[in-house]
């Protein structure tokens, strides 16, 4: 009788003692201003730019948390999957021999409340009397064109699009990730 006693109060010990946990995946993340930045919501879009090969194209990746988007836009081959463990195949980002290819990538984030928008973009479509337009840098670590999903890394600077004085004429994001987003 003593071993069945035991046996269930270790049992009801074990089950009392169950946490839940909550994953994030697929989640996109980094530190936005040196603060930890995390997506509610992550979704990844192809559309096709080349009218010869519909594998050409272009990759949108859309993070959301709260009022807060970030958007991240690369060129893309949906084919082609990451070569040899060698995620230098599908990075993008400002070089400086070639700033006539700095356009390859746009990044964009903005705020919204009580109807006001804030809006800070890097690459095409920056604010053309703007002395630095920003810069970006995405690599993508893990592709899989059967299933669709990719993981990767980015870091940003964007740079402000409006004419107020009182916002931060930046918003950088460092250490960012993305890990297993479904490509749609």
């Amino acid at each position: 009788m003593k071993k069945i006693v035991s046996l269930l109060l270790i049992i009801v010990a074990f089950t009392s003692c169950e946490t839940d946990v909550k994953f994030s995946d697929p989640g996109l993340q980094g530190r936005k201003d040196n603060l930890i930045w995390r997506a509610d919501l992550t979704t990844a879009s192809f559309t096709p730019t080349d009218p010869v090969d519909p594998t050409i194209g272009e990759l949108t990746i859309t993070a959301y948390r709260g009022l807060e988007v970030v958007t991240l836009q690369m060129p893309f081959v949906v084919s082609a999957g990451v070569i040899n463990n060698d995620p230098l195949e599908f990075s993008y980002g400002y070089d400086a021999a070639h700033p006539e290819n700095d356009d390859d990538i746009v990044v964009t984030y903005s705020y919204e409340d009580n109807g006001v928008t804030l809006e800070y973009i890097t690459g095409a479509g920056y604010n053309e009397g703007e002395q630095q337009k920003g810069n970006a840098q995405i690599t993508i670590t893990s592709y899989d064109p059967a299933k669709g999903t990719l993981s990767g890394n980015f870091k940003f600077n964007a740079k402000y699009q409006g004419t107020s004085d009182i916002v931060p004429e930046n918003v950088n994001f460092q250490e960012g990730a993305f890990f297993n987003i479904q490509r749609q």
